[in-house]
């Protein structure tokens, strides 16, 4: 970096501060809006899963007073708590949102964050949108500058962990409506306590890495507000956040032409509760089994070409339990073809993780990688023990930015997260409820009424 680049950290939250949300085109708004509804879906669906149980019973013992609801569990707890488990929730079923380019997964934890804080400290439901899209915002371009090429940062790095508490502290700290010092201080202490590495993957961890980050992100923008300190240049400084992640870091993606580009409008939607780069995979063996119906018994092989993204993090044949299901391609390949299906109940350990039959299909399945193929792309055939062949080529998966899921698929998926854990007349009202927040006087109403 350049003496010209000095000001980064000053830039950003000078931004964040400053711009005015009137100002912001309405796809940005739409997107952000989008962003939150469906975050919200998968905080409910998680809601009682057996880590996010564990994570509850084990640090509630210590937590304190009831500020904030616990969604889906018909308790409050203290806002650090209630951030943390509420966005372990959202993001413990893989099944969130995830920026098109950079992979980041933001929404969920930022949420979490915003809506705790907003039980505590009132604000309206356009002031927590102003500062969710703002943190979902940061985190996208933050990952943009230091994972996506021309950037040069480690794969090893969580993205979403090492990422996404910026974006709660932005959020935050826009609520708490912190001057452009603190809001660099808020910065700086987030960024400070980045973490989070892909050996996670196939555990909880993976989600509690971000759910973390949603908390720590909370926390130092109430330490700003209170005057502690940090350093003002945690981006660019010597020895900050881009030279311990980032060996070339793109500062045109994490600082040009804010309020001018939006990388927001770029944010996707999963429709199936699994890796991203598995979702091609998917529409393609999903379409193959509609168009011919084969026999799975029948199926000789069946032959996956696949993005580098999808070679990298969910080649992994014959998992052993529901986490290290979410990334395994071979597991959702067997499902597709034997049950036709892609639901969360389709990662249960011991009905489907150790069904036989699901076990005995993944040898025939074989993924090799095509470094031509985008994260949405992919070619799947399959062989016949007659020699027919069978092929399936998809150019832009079901969820991606160019092939996105509507508002009325958006509104299926959060009903058939939320009804199992609320009942089918709050989920309705719940819906209602986050369409509308951005009208809302109180937004902390939304978050008591998923008690």
């Amino acid at each position: 970096m350049t003496s010209t680049d000095t000001a980064v950290t000053a830039r950003l939250a000078a931004f964040a501060v400053e711009t005015d949300p009137a100002t912001w085109p309405d796809t940005v708004r739409r997107e952000a809006l989008r962003s939150f509804f469906n975050a919200m879906g998968c905080a409910l669906g998680g809601a009682r899963h057996a880590m996010v149980d564990i994570a509850d019973k084990t640090l509630g013992a210590f937590a304190g007073p009831g500020q904030a609801t616990l969604f889906g569990r018909a308790r409050k707890s203290d806002i650090l708590h209630a951030t943390l488990i509420n966005g372990l929730a959202s993001s413990i079923y893989s099944f969130d949102d995830t920026h098109e380019v950079a992979v980041v997964h933001p929404s969920g934890p930022i949420a979490a964050a915003a809506l705790a804080l907003a039980e505590h400290r009132p604000v309206s439901g356009a002031d927590l949108l102003a500062g969710f899209t703002l943190g979902v915002e940061m985190t996208c371009r933050l990952c943009l500058g230091t994972t996506v090429p021309p950037a040069d940062g480690s794969f090893a790095w969580s993205g979403t962990g090492i990422t996404v508490g910026l974006g709660a502290a932005i959020a935050a700290g826009r609520m708490l409506r912190l001057d452009t010092e603190r809001m660099r201080v808020a910065m700086g202490l987030a960024l400070s306590q980045a973490s989070g590495f892909r050996a996670m993957h196939g555990t909880a961890t993976v989600a509690l890495m971000p759910a973390h980050a949603g908390q720590m992100g909370l926390r130092a923008a109430l330490m700003a507000e209170q005057g502690f300190t940090a350093g003002l240049s945690a981006l660019e400084g010597h020895y900050g956040f881009l030279s311990v992640f980032c060996n070339n870091p793109d500062l045109d993606a994490l600082a040009g032409d804010l309020g001018q580009r939006w990388e927001i409008p770029r944010n996707t939607y999963k429709p199936y509760p699994c890796g991203i780069v598995i979702h091609p995979i998917l529409d393609a063996c999903l379409k193959l089994r509609a168009d011919h119906r084969p026999d799975p018994d029948r199926i000789v092989s069946v032959a996956i070409q696949a993005s580098p993204g999808a070679m990298k993090l969910c080649n992994n044949r014959n998992p052993k339990d529901e986490m290290q299901a979410h990334v395994s391609l071979h597991h959702w390949t067997a499902l597709a073809f034997i049950r036709g299906t892609a639901r969360i109940q389709d990662m249960d350990t011991e009905t489907a993780v150790k069904d036989p039959a699901l076990m005995a299909f993944q040898d025939k399945v074989n993924a090799s990688l095509n470094p031509a193929l985008a994260a949405d792309q992919t070619v799947v055939e399959i062989e016949m023990a007659d020699g027919a062949k069978h092929t399936c080529r998809i150019e832009h998966g079901i969820g991606s930015r160019l092939n996105p899921m509507s508002d009325t698929d958006l509104e299926r998926k959060f009903a058939g997260l939320a009804e199992p854990i609320v009942g089918p007349a709050r989920a309705t009202e719940l819906i209602q409820r986050c369409w509308a927040i951005a009208s809302a006087p109180d937004a902390g109403e939304l978050a008591r009424a998923a008690a």
